[in-house]
């Protein structure tokens, strides 16, 4: 009976496919974006090679290492932003010139939390390349529409040394060029197909081949 090696090795190869492209549909996992801080550089001290040091940036301290991206100069008392650049050797902080104004395109404003702190804009800044939460004042009678919107921000300074958004001092707002259309049937080829669905057709087909090499299988043994 020679239908059990052809079976395995069909089921094999099936085996590898299916393997092959869920691995490929697969979702990659990636750690959450950074949030940079910024405010008034209240208090710094330059680590070693041997010991650590710190930094507080208005209310907030940060554990800084040798290996991380400081001022050549104390930045005490200046404005800086405290962000996370990936390096070949690993992720480490950088302490930067807090821009001024702020300009970028504003991913949303997260609420406030009632006796723990105010509404805050989410900003990815245009120059230098930073993802800033920035808290709202009061007085910022401005409505953001429900698309992307590339801005620019007065930057305040509370009693604290907090940067927050002062005022808007400009804003755009870019449309989307083409709106894509709702699925609406199967791909018709193999390049508009997703890994998922390719994933499902090869299922689907060899599911039904192998059922038809058994069943010619099973009828040749029975003849």
């Amino acid at each position: 009976m020679r239908s059990g090696p052809s079976l395995r090795r069909s089921s094999f190869i099936l085996g590898a496919a299916l393997t092959l492209l869920m691995g490929w549909a697969a979702p990659v996992s990636a750690e959450p974006p950074y949030i940079a801080t910024c405010g008034t550089v209240r208090a710094f001290n330059e680590p070693t090679p041997t010991a650590a040091g710190s930094v507080t940036i208005g209310t907030t301290t940060f554990s800084l290492h040798s290996g991380d991206r400081l001022p050549s100069t104390t930045p005490l008392g200046a404005p800086m932003c405290i962000n996370r650049t990936v390096t070949t050797s690993g992720p480490v902080l950088t302490l930067l010139a807090m821009p001024s104004p702020i300009c970028g395109e504003v991913l949303g404003i997260a609420a406030g939390i009632p006796d723990q702190r105010g509404p805050l804009i989410d900003i990815v800044t245009t120059t230098p390349d930073l993802r800033i939460a920035l808290p709202v004042s009061a007085s910022l009678g401005f409505v953001f529409p429900g698309r992307s919107t590339v801005a620019c921000f007065e930057v305040g300074l509370d009693a604290n040394g907090n940067a927050f958004a002062a005022r808007v001092m400009g804003a755009t707002v870019t449309v989307p060029a083409t709106t894509p259309a709702p699925v609406t049937r199967l791909p018709s080829t193999a390049t508009d197909a997703s890994p998922t669905a390719l994933a499902a057709l090869v299922v689907t087909a060899w599911a039904a081949a192998l059922f038809v090499i058994a069943r010619r299988r099973d009828g040749s043994n029975g003849a």
